[in-house]
């Protein structure tokens, strides 16, 4: 079991995502190409933090620049939870 303490992985592999025009949320973000059935392909962007954060359907994060509407969030039982992303 990995007894790390969340804040110094972001530290290192962290991206600051604005959470609703006003709040800023640390976690990784990810933009991975991905494929369906091998006729529809494009990216997959996800947003993975701490649960604390509070993130949830519908919020608005501002990444790099580029705003995503949170169509998902899927908590993954060790206090993080994966956020999926739509481009607003």
């Amino acid at each position: 079991m990995i007894s790390e303490n969340p804040v110094d992985f972001l530290v290192d592999f962290g991206s600051t995502a604005t959470k609703n025009g006003s709040t800023s949320v640390v976690g990784v973000f990810d933009k991975a190409f991905a494929e369906s059935f091998g006729m529809i392909a494009g990216n997959d962007p996800v947003f993975r933090c701490p649960s604390a954060t509070g993130i949830v359907r519908g919020n608005t994060l501002v990444i790099g620049g580029v705003s995503y509407t949170v169509v998902g969030v899927e908590a993954d039982g060790t206090g993080w939870d994966l956020c999926r992303l739509e481009a607003v």
